[in-house]
């Protein structure tokens, strides 16, 4: 290869990585705003089933490793649900998530009568199951 072609490859490839870097500087700048509040959290998927006497939220929280990484809290009638993962996931290619996502985040709202000092919580294969029991008023009815 001939030097002049060398000198202008190296040329082009430099003004290629100033714009990629200038880039990378106008991304953090513009979504700085938006990204500070909520950077690291994430919401689970998750199911919510009601019956007549319980509620049952189902969270998948994969890549969470064990029990101790969950607080699961009740605030007023808010159920509160933070994972830590085991190691923070990134996508390089999205601004939003180049800083890597380390938490779970969810809350779900809870009916008045939630019986909230009987919840129970069971963690298994990545999967946390929350019991939230109803309290049920029953009574019977005179039939005439």
């Amino acid at each position: 290869m001939e030097s002049w072609v060398r000198k202008q490859l190296e040329e082009i490839m430099k003004e290629f990585q100033r714009i990629r870097e200038e880039v990378a500087r106008f991304e953090e700048e513009l979504f700085q705003p938006f990204a500070a509040q909520e950077e690291k959290t994430v919401v689970p998927l998750y199911e919510v089933r009601r019956s007549s006497d319980k509620i049952k939220i189902c969270a998948d929280l994969a890549g969470v490793k064990d029990k101790e990484s969950i607080d699961v809290r009740v605030e007023g009638n808010v159920l509160r649900i933070e994972a830590v993962f085991s190691k923070p996931f990134a996508l390089e290619e999205f601004a939003f998530l180049r800083r890597g996502i380390s938490r779970y985040k969810l809350e779900i709202p809870l009916p008045d009568n939630a019986d909230v000092n009987n919840i129970k919580a069971t963690f298994k294969r990545g999967i946390l199951e929350v019991e939230v029991p109803l309290r049920v008023e029953r009574f019977k009815v005179k039939v005439e």
